[in-house]
């Protein structure tokens, strides 16, 4: 995978998406015995959707 070819999503303003990420790696945890970083990348340069 080529990263410097992906950005860090913008994912501030959705709060709901954001909760999910965490208690997802929150159960990945309890499950796998050690704790997981989920992180949102984009090809979008300002981590924005393309309009």
């Amino acid at each position: 995978m080529e990263m410097e070819s992906y950005h860090f999503a913008n994912l501030g303003i959705h709060e709901e998406l954001m909760q999910d990420l965490r208690n997802l790696e929150n159960r990945m945890k309890e499950e796998l015995g050690y704790e997981i970083a989920l992180i949102a990348y984009t090809k979008e340069a300002d981590g924005l959707p393309s309009k």
